[in-house]
């Protein structure tokens, strides 16, 4: 009797993995066609970053190539479209495929590390990327993003493999030098990763072996933020009007973005207590609608189109306080996990990570897009791999996210 029914406790976790594995495969599907089938034409924020491609064929990597810059982002996303280019001929259409390509890259390192570590679910696993609803507008659009996540990822791997060889007592300092190259890099693309480089001197605070490492890590990082701070007198170009200042309100606001996309990865019921649950999300709600804490509308550009004006501020009222709630019980969470796992040096390095660029847009006071937050989707992934089954409520999780993340997308292109 016990036989049967462990073979139908194997069957049903087997058709849920086959069922996710589905989800995943047909979402990466649709996002291929999507992209391939976009407007022929450049859209939102692209017409600024496209033009970074013509100032670097005009100026060539000088100073004054990186005063002319027409964003906030660095100049990466310059050098490598302008590498493609002979293949893209700077297609709106190409240049996002390109995108949708280093996602791919991005899923290949994540599911790298997890194979390194014996997890049977490697490959599914990196492909979870597509959960995260902000994932689609990052790789579905000729935006800035993609080629720095793709060296924040390599970054991580590198810092996971250093804290690795320090377990086998290992030689570490080169995968912290290579670890503060890709970082380095990256933030040539998207100035807030580097809040990262806190991280390796956390991990110094934690193991004294990891001083000289850490310190070259920053060290590095400081040599390569040089040049744009220098040119820019800032760490912005001079031709945006990002605030540099802090902004509580959006910190807590990419960390409710944090913590959903989390649980959407993670869908479990037994966080807290229901009674918990249910008290603190009145509570928050409450208190989120009488001070306006946080009060924003998902999918702005898509939602727009089929509610009234008062149903859209009740919308933002009720999905405000929605985030508020998922950054209480995020940061609640994550920060007891890591003190009760603060010996494992590899799970430190993910979840201080994460929190790092999950709070990082608290840095830019005058404005907020979830695609800040997007930044730590590397991270995101890797904190939910320990907690994560493969059960029916994953596969759910996995059409809702990669729903929200196609209605947002579509909703860019649709405005066009």
């Amino acid at each position: 009797m016990q036989r049967f029914a462990t073979q139908r406790s194997y069957d049903a976790s087997t058709a849920a993995v086959g069922a996710a594995a589905a989800v995943l495969l047909l979402a990466a599907l649709v996002l291929v066609a999507t992209v391939a089938t976009s407007p022929p034409s450049f859209v939102y924020d692209e017409p600024d970053y496209v033009n970074y491609v013509f100032l670097l064929r005009r100026y060539g990597l000088t100073e004054e190539f990186l005063e002319a810059l027409t964003g906030g982002a660095g100049p990466l996303y310059a050098f490598v479209h302008r590498a493609l280019e002979p293949l893209t001929n700077l297609s709106p259409v190409k240049m996002r495929l390109v995108n949708v390509a280093l996602l791919a890259v991005v899923a290949g390192i994540l599911a790298g590390w997890l194979k390194r570590q014996d997890r049977p679910d490697y490959l599914l696993a990196g492909c979870t990327i597509l959960v995260v609803p902000m994932t689609w507008v990052l790789a579905g659009m000729a935006l800035t993003s993609m080629p720095a996540l793709v060296f924040v990822s390599l970054s991580l791997y590198a810092l996971l493999r250093g804290a690795e060889a320090l377990e086998r007592e290992s030689q570490v300092l080169g995968w912290f030098v290579a670890g503060g190259i890709f970082l380095g890099i990256a933030v040539w693309g998207r100035q807030t990763a580097l809040v990262l480089s806190g991280v390796p001197l956390l991990l110094a605070l934690m193991d004294r072996r990891l001083r000289l490492p850490a310190l070259v890590f920053v060290a590095i990082i400081v040599a390569f933020t040089a040049p744009l701070v220098i040119a820019w007198e800032g760490f912005t170009p001079p031709n945006e009007e990002a605030d540099e200042g802090l902004s509580l309100r959006h910190g807590l606001t990419s960390l409710g973005y944090t913590g959903f996309c989390f649980f959407l990865l993670v869908p479990r019921a037994k966080w807290l207590s229901w009674k918990s649950l249910v008290a603190a999300a009145v509570m928050i709600a409450i208190v989120n609608a009488l001070l306006g804490i946080v009060v924003l509308c998902p999918i702005e550009s898509f939602m727009d189109d089929f509610l009234s004006d008062f149903g859209m501020a009740a919308c933002a009222v009720l999905f405000g306080s929605v985030l508020v709630f998922c950054a209480v019980m995020f940061l609640g969470w994550i920060l007891r996990i890591t003190w009760h796992g603060r010996r494992d040096l590899k799970q430190v390095t993910i979840n201080a990570g994460l929190l790092c660029l999950a709070l990082s847009p608290a840095l830019i006071a005058n404005y907020y897009s979830s695609r800040y937050t997007a930044m730590a989707l590397p991270y995101l992934v890797l904190a939910a791999q320990p907690w994560r089954t493969w059960g029916w409520k994953m596969s759910g999780a996995a059409v809702a996210g990669c729903a929200a993340g196609l209605l947002s997308l579509l909703g860019y292109f649709w405005a066009t």
